[in-house]
C-alpha cells in the first residue's frame, strides 16, 4: 500500500466532538515528507508548530491522526483557518498532505505530493471520541 493510500485509511482521536458546520484543517508537523523521525525529533517539531500557531493567533486544538487499526499514531492539530492558509502551513512544515474538513466532509489534500484532492467521506465517521 502506498503512503497516499495509508493517508486515506485514517481515523482521528479527539477529546471532544466538533460542530458539523465548522471548516478546519488537520495538520501535523511530525515525520516531514513522510519520513519517520525519532520520537524526540517529532516532539520538537510538534512544539515548534504549536508555538507557530500560538504566535500566529490561529485557533487550534490537539488531535491524533491514526491508522484505522491504531498501530500508527501521529500528533496533529485541528487548525481553524482558511484552506489556502492550511496548505501554506502544510508546505512550511514539509507535509505530504493535509486533511481539510468542510461542514463535516473530509478531504485529503496534497501538499508536497502530486496527487489529486480526494473526498474521504464524513469526518464524524472517522472520529474516535475519548471519554474524559
Amino acid at each position: 500500500m502506498s503512503l497516499w493510500d495509508t493517508y486515506k485509511d485514517c481515523v482521528f482521536i479527539c477529546r471532544q466532538r466538533l460542530a458539523r458546520q465548522l471548516n478546519f484543517a488537520i495538520i501535523s508537523a511530525q515525520n516531514p515528507a513522510g519520513e519517520l523521525k525519532s520520537s524526540h525529533l517529532n516532539l520538537c517539531l510538534d512544539k515548534r508548530f504549536e508555538g507557530f500557531l500560538q504566535q500566529a493567533r490561529l485557533p487550534f486544538r490537539a488531535v491524533t491522526g491514526a491508522s484505522a487499526d491504531l498501530s500508527f499514531q501521529e500528533k496533529s492539530w485541528i487548525v481553524f483557518c482558511d484552506k489556502a492558509q492550511a496548505l501554506q502551513l502544510g508546505h512550511d512544515f514539509q507535509q505530504n498532505a493535509i486533511y481539510w474538513v468542510e461542514q463535516n466532509k473530509l478531504y485529503l489534500v496534497p501538499v508536497l505530493y502530486q496527487h489529486t484532492e480526494e473526498y474521504l467521506g464524513l469526518f464524524d465517521s472517522r472520529v474516535i471520541l475519548l471519554a474524559d
